[in-house]
């Protein structure tokens, strides 16, 4: 299965350099796959957090907000609306999971701290995507 249209864009270390990522950051694909994954990931954290199921969305100002945080921005184009800058985020999440860099548990540990906003869980989980990509 390809991930990415280049599949060389993981080095032989497994890093990426900032041409590929922001290559990784700006795929469609894996930003529907991404959307998918977190949606379901929030919604397992609420559920095991409140002990009642919940099905939720992510909003985009929430994704938007944690991939600034993050320091996804400077890999992005820079005259691109909120809602691809939270498709970044939701790529490079996606990317780093089929990857196996990144388990679902460890996506739910961070989404279940207990932080002031959403957003600082996301970014949280951005910046450690970030780092396993940069191992």
């Amino acid at each position: 299965m390809k991930i990415v249209s280049d599949e060389e864009s993981v080095e032989a270390e497994g890093v990426l350099d900032d041409q590929h990522l922001a290559r990784v950051l700006t795929d469609h694909g894996l930003a529907q796959f991404g959307d998918a994954l977190l949606n379901f990931a929030f919604s397992l954290a609420l559920t095991e957090t409140t002990g009642h199921p919940r099905g939720t969305k992510v909003s985009d100002k929430t994704l938007a907000d944690a991939a600034v945080r993050a320091g996804l921005r400077k890999y992005l184009p820079r005259r691109i609306g909120r809602g691809d800058v939270a498709n970044s985020l939701e790529a490079l999440l996606g990317f780093v999971w089929l990857k196996k860099l990144l388990t679902l548990e460890e996506i739910l540990n961070c989404l279940k701290t207990e932080s002031v906003t959403h957003a600082q869980n996301f970014a949280q989980l951005a910046e450690l995507a970030l780092a396993r990509l940069k191992r």
